[in-house]
């Protein structure tokens, strides 16, 4: 079968609970792992090795994947075209300026940035891709070239925020699958930004869980997750990364809302949208009025 869905990204946009929501769907195949990366980092193993990723998927009416990797990456709209041009797309955005912070503490969580310094504006200049992967118009254009926009849904982590059952009713009718689906998952808080006082344990879990999903082991992953006992170790070892990274200085965020102004009107005119659900849209609106 081949695959008829992805998920693009943005990075630290919703792209976990997207994954998820299809992981429990009986009429969807998706690879447990997220993450293939295949049309941005392993192209060069061919469509069969693509296709083998996901295992047998059996009688259900979409397969797919989801690799944030791809939204940003310039070769991938005409790698996923040439490979299927009937695909499905699915984009998830948040307001760019609170990407960026949440892209720094995911840099900080994986300890790609070490020191006494691990404030955000710090990150900002080691790490050119902050303010890059929130440059959301410039990379849709890509899109855009290769496919229409009736085969891009696009979500928004705000109204998955605000209404996670007509944010996943939208997911499910985009791929023709049943709307009535619950996912389990539904309100479960993804990828919260937190760092482990015991980072071996922590890893050796995660190791555990993919190889449980893996071999087919999906609700007995779930449910040793949900175990008091377990449940209780891991909030334990877990330290809130916003109690260790200052908050955006103003006059940061105000540089980024010029920065980032242009595009955000652009994408609002890409995505034929007179608002967007985030605060950096007042301030466009008002600035290109005048």
């Amino acid at each position: 079968m081949k695959i008829n869905f992805i998920g693009i990204g943005a990075q630290k946009c919703a792209s976990t609970w997207i994954h998820r929501v299809l992981s429990d769907h009986p009429e969807v195949v998706i690879y447990p792992g997220k993450e293939i990366d295949f049309f941005s980092v392993y192209y060069d193993r061919g469509y069969q090795w693509y296709e083998k990723q996901l295992g047998e998927p059996g009688k259900v009416t979409v397969a797919g994947e989801v690799s944030t990797s791809y939204f940003a990456d310039s070769d991938s709209p005409e790698r996923v075209f040439h490979y299927n041009p009937d695909m499905r797309i699915i984009l998830s955005l948040r307001d760019p300026i609170e990407r960026a912070f949440s892209n720094h503490l995911h840099e900080v969580r994986l300890q790609h940035m070490t020191g006494q310094n691990l404030t955000f504006e710090a990150g900002l200049e080691n790490n050119p891709m902050y303010l890059l992967q929130s440059r959301y118009s410039l990379h849709l254009a890509r899109w855009l070239t290769v496919f229409p926009i009736s085969q891009i849904l696009v979500l928004f982590q705000e109204d998955i925020r605000d209404d996670a059952i007509r944010q996943s009713q939208k997911l499910y009718q985009f791929l023709g699958i049943s709307d009535t689906h619950h996912s389990e998952f539904l309100k479960e808080k993804i990828n919260v930004s937190q760092r482990t006082k015991y980072p071996h344990i922590e890893r050796l879990a995660r190791t555990a869980g993919r190889l449980g999903r893996a071999l087919g082991a999906n609700h007995l992953v779930e449910k040793v997750k949900k175990n008091n006992w377990v449940r209780h170790f891991r909030q334990y070892n877990e330290v809130n990364l916003r109690h260790i990274v200052p908050v955006m200085h103003l006059s940061t965020k105000k540089q980024l809302e010029e920065m980032l102004a242009e595009d955000v009107l652009e994408l609002s005119r890409q995505l034929g949208r007179t608002e967007l659900p985030w605060p950096i849209w007042q301030i466009v609106k008002s600035q290109f009025r005048e």
